[in-house]
């Protein structure tokens, strides 16, 4: 295959060039002014810009179970993004302490239809490989994961013991090819965690030279001094590799902390620190996250029981009521139950059914047996713009692969998982010029592939692997809405993954050439 007279972005950063690319057998072969040869298919790119495939570093289709529903991930692939980094926010599919406790992702996805037949993550990178998929496939290990198979639904510090249990698993799971460690602190299974047990988690992921992502506990307003805490660790282990994961201030009265933290993330000594964005103000949250803490403790059941239970509900939507939450402005986007008010705000379900929006959001909740995902506007566009230009900063779909069939089902996707690249570069990067070609193609593919550690993967460069994108820049743009979210993007001509065309001339054609990727 030979790309021929586009223009050039090797993905760090360096001024692009105009160059041909010769693709053969799966790598990147040759780069200059090269002659077609007889035997290879010619693609014009006269007009485009030819970049390495989009890295995304935090991605969910693992969590929401479309890994395996829809392995193809077409909504991936059509905005350009050829290898995905799974297992964030403390949960992933592997290690489990033992198959039940692949429990830690259902608040996102429907595991009834998962057949889990592995613990370690040398079994599930081996189960992978014996699928097919659209796209490369890389993976953390979760601590909430970990953490919850040792001690369920309880909510206590680990002890002694169950921290070198911890330990012993994380470090298998590194040698055994995860990436590294993910956490997800404000989640109901680590709320619990001892700063002991954060600085344990840091100490493995820095002795065997792996990432650390760190999903911060606080994005309220106690958002910065978590931010502090979490940097001052980061200094006292400076070989941690530290990512945080879609780094974002909730609420406006605690926007104006995004420019301090921003400042302090500027840091020379903090080299080692970056943080992933993704292009919208609107977040796709796990409703439970909202309520008071003490409603989760003890986990779904516990929750649901609480909701049962008249006198409790009662209590939970005065504490509702008294919080700074819009839930009237909260979009239902999807459940695990069938629910009429699929796209409806909880405000106008209350008004239809004369009750307030918590006591609508609740009867949500309880009808989707905890598993709700909501829309809710929470951040600034000036800090979501901020965060983009930052240095330290990468681009993230924080995404799902689904696919066009889905729109069927009536639930709402957010439409980052169909268009956040194409929005970065369409809106933030030709439109307003916010940052530099060259700059915002580094922040989604040499940027996060360094960062994750992936082998010679993010960079087009001679013996790298030829995942490749050719997109045209006057035209790139994400159509995808949150009303009507099950679109693909313009713009996007030619996606190769490991050397073959997955998006011939922006038409999906059903390409299964991903590869599962293991840390050496």
């Amino acid at each position: 295959m030979l790309i021929k007279g586009g223009t050039v972005f090797d993905g760090t950063g360096a001024a692009a060039t105009r160059s041909d690319v010769r693709i053969e057998k799966g790598v990147i072969q040759e780069l200059g002014n090269l002659e077609p040869r007889g035997d290879e298919l010619v693609i014009n790119a006269e007009g485009t810009y030819v970049t390495p495939g989009f890295v995304d570093i935090l991605n969910h289709s693992d969590a929401y179970v479309t890994l395996f529903s829809n392995p193809v991930q077409e909504s991936l692939l059509q905005q350009g993004i050829t290898t995905i980094l799974m297992g964030n926010e403390g949960s992933s599919l592997a290690p489990l302490v033992d198959g039940t406790f692949v429990n830690s992702v259902q608040k996102w996805g429907d595991i009834s239809t998962l057949s889990v037949n592995w613990l370690s993550v040398s079994e599930y990178l081996q189960e992978l490989k014996r699928h097919a998929f659209g796209i490369n496939l890389a993976t953390l290990a979760g601590h909430s994961t970990v953490r919850r198979g040792l001690i369920g639904d309880e909510s206590r510090k680990l002890s002694q013991d169950e921290l070198r249990q911890m330990e012993y698993m994380l470090k298998t799971a590194l040698r055994e090819g995860a990436f590294g460690i993910s956490t997800g602190f404000g989640f109901t299974h680590a709320r619990d965690t001892s700063p002991e047990e954060e600085e344990l988690l840091m100490h493995i992921a820095a002795n065997e030279q792996a990432l650390y992502a760190t999903h911060l506990r606080n994005e309220d307003k106690y958002f910065f001094s978590t931010l502090e805490k979490a940097l001052a660790l980061a200094r006292k282990l400076p070989g941690v590799n530290m990512e945080l994961s879609h780094l974002k201030v909730t609420g406006k009265e605690n926007w104006g902390q995004f420019e301090d933290a921003l400042a302090l993330l500027s840091d020379a000594a903090l080299s080692n620190v970056h943080f992933d964005v993704y292009p919208y103000r609107t977040t796709a949250s796990v409703f439970y996250q909202f309520l008071p803490v003490w409603v989760s403790e003890g986990g779904k059941e516990s929750i649901l029981k609480n909701l049962r239970t008249q006198e409790t509900r009662a209590q939970i939507i005065t504490e509702m009521q008294q919080d700074r939450h819009d839930y009237a402005n909260m979009v239902v986007a999807m459940g695990s139950a069938s629910m009429p008010y699929f796209g409806k705000a909880f405000g106008e379900i209350a008004r239809n059914q004369n009750k307030s929006p918590e006591d609508a959001a609740l009867d949500a909740l309880l009808a989707s047996e905890n598993r709700l995902i909501v829309f809710t506007e929470v951040m600034a566009e000036e800090n979501v713009r901020a965060a983009l230009a930052h240095p330290s900063g990468l681009v993230t779909s924080a995404g799902v692969g689904r696919s066009m069939q889905e729109a069927a089902s009536g639930q709402f996707a957010h439409p980052r998982y169909f268009g956040a690249m194409p929005r970065f570069l369409g809106n933030y990067v030709r439109d307003e010029k916010l940052l530099s070609w060259e700059e915002a193609i580094r922040k989604i593919t040499w940027g996060p592939a360094h960062k994750i550690g992936l082998h010679k993967r993010g960079k087009i460069t001679q013996g790298f692997a030829a995942d490749v994108v050719v997109f045209d820049p006057q035209t790139i743009q994400e159509k995808a809405t949150f009303s009507n979210p099950y679109q693909y993007p313009t713009g996007i001509k030619y996606v190769i993954v490991n050397g073959e065309i997955a998006v011939d001339r922006g038409e999906f054609v059903g390409a299964k050439n991903g590869e599962v990727l293991i840390r050496s």
